[in-house]
């Protein structure tokens, strides 16, 4: 059903549902019931649209988990680069402190 909201409503108007949630007023635009005003409130009516809720939500959360991992990522790739200099710098004065060793025993 397609639906467009009521504009021609005036304030004095306002419904609310039974549940207490204000409810808005769309017009009718199937054949059957082509101009017909109808209120509906604001709250999810079926399972499935608190299903569908909820899984756009956890979609939402799941590409922030997934930027998230991007960048830990490349915080990985840069820290295993500096950790590989690091080694690299370390063997070489290892090796400059053996040939100080044999320089000082000779």
């Amino acid at each position: 059903m397609s639906e467009s909201s009521c504009d021609s409503i005036s304030n004095s108007m306002i419904m609310t549902c039974f549940c207490g949630e204000l409810a808005y007023c769309f017009t009718s635009r199937t054949p059957l019931n082509l101009g017909r005003r109808f209120y509906r409130c604001s709250k999810p009516k079926s399972k499935l649209e608190v299903a569908t809720l909820k899984m756009e939500n956890l979609r939402e959360s799941l590409n922030a988990v997934k930027i998230e991992r991007d960048n830990l990522k490349k915080k990985l790739v840069n820290l295993e680069s500096l950790n590989y200099f690091e080694v690299n710098k370390s063997r070489n004065l290892e090796a400059k402190v053996s040939k100080l060793k044999m320089l000082c025993i000779l």
